[in-house]
């Protein structure tokens, strides 16, 4: 684990959006609002497995008017996936980003998988998160996580699901009740060496700026 850096829905090219459309006003208890923050956001997507030696990834936003903006899904040069033994390995992450290009919190997972007559017979994961602190002690932190599924290997496919979720509490919110943002990945492993990845983030209030990336590959 790292700490090193201190509902109207549409479809939208594979992403699904769920989002009050509304900006925040301030609670009694929260922080001030000076800028346009969307309440209760969640983005769903799909990507499937790039070709080997490739990664596929997107960038996502939400503008002052609480639409979602997609960016284009790019395919971008990656090490080969197909490891000397044979085993397939892929790597899902979603990433969310301050409008400053901070990371603020994000959620990994590397999965390995060996494949004999057309049927998983091996599954490895390897989960990991990362969150940005502040100097002073403040700043996101990881709330809770956890992991689920697999197969009785031999198996035709396999579904792994990882979720992590990150409360704040610092400069911005000394209350600890305002920013929440939870990742979700999932993928679909099969036999035949292919797989499809699965990425949510769902955010309490969601600061125009900011800019969630996710990957697959």
């Amino acid at each position: 684990m790292r700490k090193r850096r201190g509902l109207v829905a549409i479809v939208l090219v594979g992403l699904l959006v769920a989002t009050s459309g509304t900006p925040a006003a301030a609670a009694p208890d929260g922080p001030a609002v000076t800028e346009k923050i969307c309440t209760d956001v969640r983005l769903d997507a799909t990507l499937p497995a790039p070709p080997d030696g490739m990664t596929t990834q997107q960038s996502i936003t939400v503008d002052e008017n609480c639409v979602v903006r997609a960016g284009a899904v790019r395919l971008l040069p990656a090490p080969s996936s197909r490891e000397m033994s044979g085993d397939r390995r892929l790597r899902v992450w979603s990433q969310m980003y301050d409008c400053c290009g901070i990371l603020m919190n994000a959620l990994y997972a590397t999965h390995m998988w060996s494949t004999a007559d057309g049927r998983i017979s091996r599954v490895d994961t390897a989960v990991d998160t990362d969150w940005n602190r502040e100097p002073w002690g403040g700043g996101w932190y990881l709330a809770q996580s956890w992991q689920a599924g697999g197969c009785d290997r031999p198996c035709p496919g396999a579904h792994l699901e990882q979720h992590a979720e990150f409360g704040y509490r610092g400069i911005f919110d000394v209350t600890g009740t305002w920013y929440h943002n939870t990742h979700d990945l999932g993928v679909t492993l099969t036999g035949d060496g292919t797989a499809a990845c699965e990425l949510r983030v769902t955010v309490r209030h969601w600061f125009v700026g900011w800019t969630w990336i996710r990957g697959c590959g």
